[in-house]
């Protein structure tokens, strides 16, 4: 089992999400989707579909942005969330719904993990912005 498929089947117990999908894209990165996620109050839409990629030399490159779908994720009030829209699509794959230009701060390869990645993600949608 290769680091990312190891560290997927370990994000999928941590983060209850057992019906996410790995699908490796012909770059040899990696599309991690993550269906029925039940968004934090303050957004529009309450379930979601995560998107995100790993590059091909992840773990030593980090994953970067995310998407959500369906397209149209909105702050509550309506307003456009930071740092996204919903014209960028995902790489090898096509629109993936509302991207966010979110990205890791610092990611150290021998200690980070997709449930780190996860985690920036939470901390992107906690609070709604």
């Amino acid at each position: 089992m290769t680091p990312v498929e190891q560290q997927f089947e370990t994000l999928k117990t941590l983060s209850k999400c057992e019906k996410a999908t790995l699908k490796r894209l012909p770059s040899g990165a990696h599309l991690i989707t993550i269906p029925d996620f039940k968004m934090p109050q303050g957004w529009n839409k309450d379930v979601v579909t995560i998107f995100f990629v790993t590059p091909p030399a992840y773990p030593a490159a980090q994953p970067d942005c995310f998407w959500l779908a369906p397209p149209g994720v909105r702050v509550a009030n309506g307003a456009i969330p930071q740092n996204s829209n919903d014209t960028n699509p995902i790489p090898e794959v096509g629109n993936g719904g509302t991207w966010f230009s979110w990205h890791v701060q610092s990611w150290n390869p021998n200690s980070d993990s997709l449930v780190t990645f996860f985690n920036v993600i939470m901390q992107r949608l906690r609070p709604a912005r």
